[in-house]
């Protein structure tokens, strides 16, 4: 019985140390646990379909040889993974400029764009992820600004429009130095003050108008001059005929005329050299 209780007191020790190594491990286990879960969101990114990322260390500053495509990465989590959308895309603007007569103007602007993902790297360093707003629409508001100001407010409402959309593309395409591809631009509005804009349109109803009277005036010179070439041919042949026809033809001709008669087989009544100048006089024939 002493023997017996004397190796009790020996593995009393020794299940009190396993219950505490089991403490320990299971301590360890959950703050592991708590651990992930908090660095999961740092470590884990996932670039979905049509992004791109650029990395940035703690240590070493922007990673510049690599853009990071679509896909799950796992990154330390001290790092930062910055992601951008590189689909093409559209944003529009509005503004208020003044034409050279000093009158204000409202265009809205439309620009389809979007990053290009091989210099996405040298982007992020130079520019950043607001570029839009610090690359793409100041330089269209410059380039809008210096443009419009040459022009009326007739012109800008008209003819001009073309002529702006062509100059701020070639403009913007200065921003391709800026790492940005520029797809097209658009002027989807023009707006001006209403008196101006009424002024405007009831000029162009007018222009329309005059160039529908001028084509008009223009059928009727070209009508009047067929009429006048069918006249002067008209007395040409009349003059012609005039000098030509003689009585001796005209006798000719009702000689000739009578014979005809004469060889046909209806039954009339010549009387040669009863009619005025000598010429024959037909009376009616039995046939009627």
């Amino acid at each position: 019985m002493v023997a017996q209780d004397s190796v009790e007191e020996d593995e009393a020790p020794r299940r009190d140390l396993f219950r505490r190594y089991d403490v320990y491990v299971l301590g360890f286990l959950i703050v592991l646990v708590i651990l992930a879960a908090l660095l999961w969101p740092l470590m884990v990114v996932t670039i979905r379909s049509g992004e791109a990322g650029v990395q940035f260390r703690w240590f070493s500053g922007t990673e510049r040889a690599e853009v990071y495509q679509e896909g799950t990465h796992l990154i330390l989590p001290w790092n930062t993974m910055y992601i951008y959308d590189v689909r093409l895309r559209t944003e529009e603007r509005q503004y208020k400029l003044l034409t050279d007569t000093g009158l204000p103007v409202d265009l809205r602007v439309a620009v389809r764009y979007r990053p290009d993902v091989r210099m996405l790297p040298l982007l992020h360093v130079a520019v950043g992820p607001d570029y839009v707003n610090r690359v793409i629409f100041p330089e269209t508001e410059a380039v809008l600004r210096r443009e419009v100001g040459r022009y009326s407010p007739e012109e800008v409402y008209t003819s001009a429009r073309g002529l702006l959309e062509k100059i701020l593309i070639s403009t913007l395409a200065q921003t391709e130095d800026r790492f940005v591809l520029i797809d097209e631009v658009l002027i989807k509005s023009v707006e001006l003050p209403e008196q101006v804009r009424e002024a405007i349109e009831r000029k162009l109803v007018l222009s329309e108008q005059e160039k529908s009277y001028v084509y008009r005036l223009s059928i009727e010179t070209k009508e009047a001059e067929r009429k006048r070439i069918e006249a002067v041919g008209i007395r040409d042949y009349q003059k012609t005929i005039s000098e030509t026809l003689t009585d001796d033809l005209l006798r000719w001709q009702g000689i000739q005329a009578t014979k005809d008669l004469a060889a046909s087989p209806n039954a009339k009544t010549v009387v040669i050299g009863g009619g005025g100048d000598g010429l024959p006089v037909i009376l009616g024939g039995a046939d009627r």
